[in-house]
């Protein structure tokens, strides 16, 4: 239930921040992660059954190579979003050559696994005993670790209690992760059966996917967060805007070609054009227009008073 409600906030999120992340490129980390996330949520059964999807690649357990690279992709990318927020400066364009190297690595180790079979949900403990398997489980899981110490060691002195889910997230992975790759080796060495309930195993379960759904929420409220005022910020600019056109009054540069994509910055020019077509011309808004207007402007004051 909670996965399918995380996968139906992705994707309102994917849809709603699509035209800011086509014009803003500080905004594109945080979109990149959330469509990876919803791809890693899908690929592990949530709105599509695993055996109908692995049958769209072949039916040979592919899908369980997806359900590893995407959450690993997704993370670089939440990393880069988390460290944007931060007031950290973006990473180089060569760092994609990293995440390149991350997933031929996750993609070599798994394509040696022999005997892949045909689709089967208890694939990944059935393979562990083979070297090539637990190669791609260590790997894997090493990958996800680091980003996540990685994201806990940028947050390390950011005050902002929202931080405090991708940290307490952080360490579940960490945890977690840890767990899991005992539980592969002990099934490597033969000290335990595949599909066991070992220790380890539980302690995975209890730390590794609560610590990965703590960052996704963590990472929802921080896109909302700035989502929700720039959205309202788009309707008061829209309402004013409106407002200009039926009043015929003077265009603000925003009309005349400049474009910004910052609808603060739209409402506070269009608030200015009205009230210096005001003074020129010396007409009257209609009462609610008026009410509405002062509204506005006081949020403006306010705003631009915590930036200041």
């Amino acid at each position: 239930m909670i996965n399918t409600i995380t996968a139906i906030a992705l994707i309102v999120l994917v849809l709603s921040r699509l035209p800011a992340a086509t014009n803003r490129a500080a905004a594109r980390p945080a979109w990149i992660a959330s469509a990876l996330g919803l791809l890693g949520l899908l690929s592990i059964g949530v709105l599509i059954p695993i055996p109908i999807a692995d049958s769209w690649l072949g039916g040979s357990n592919v899908l369980f190579l997806f359900r590893t690279l995407f959450p690993v992709a997704a993370f670089w990318f939440l990393r880069d979003a988390v460290a944007l927020q931060a007031g950290r400066p973006p990473r180089r364009r060569r760092m994609l050559l990293v995440l390149l190297g991350m997933v031929l690595m996750q993609s070599a180790a798994f394509f040696v696994i022999p005997e892949r079979g045909s689709t089967n949900l208890e694939f990944v403990d059935h393979h562990m005993v083979y070297a090539a398997g637990l190669v791609w489980a260590v790997v894997y899981v090493g990958q996800l670790m680091w980003i996540s110490v990685d994201i806990m060691v940028i947050l390390r002195a950011v005050p902002d209690r929202l931080f405090l889910t991708f940290r307490l997230g952080g360490v579940g992975i960490v945890i977690g992760g840890a767990s899991l790759l005992t539980h592969c080796v002990l099934i490597f060495v033969g000290t335990i059966k595949p599909v066991a309930d070992d220790p380890a195993w539980l302690l995975f379960n209890a730390f590794f996917y609560p610590g990965i759904l703590l960052v996704t929420l963590g990472f929802v409220a921080l896109v909302l967060r700035e989502t929700i005022p720039a959205t309202l910020w788009s309707f008061r600019a829209r309402y004013l805007r409106r407002l200009l056109s039926a009043y015929a009054l003077s265009p603000t540069r925003l009309d005349q070609g400049i474009v910004t994509n910052d609808p603060l910055q739209e409402t506070y020019e269009s608030s200015i054009a009205l009230r210096n077509s005001q003074v020129v011309s010396g007409f009257q808004l209609a009462a609610s227009d008026a009410r509405r207007l002062r509204t506005i402007e006081g949020l403006l004051d306010k705003k631009l008073g915590d930036l200041s």
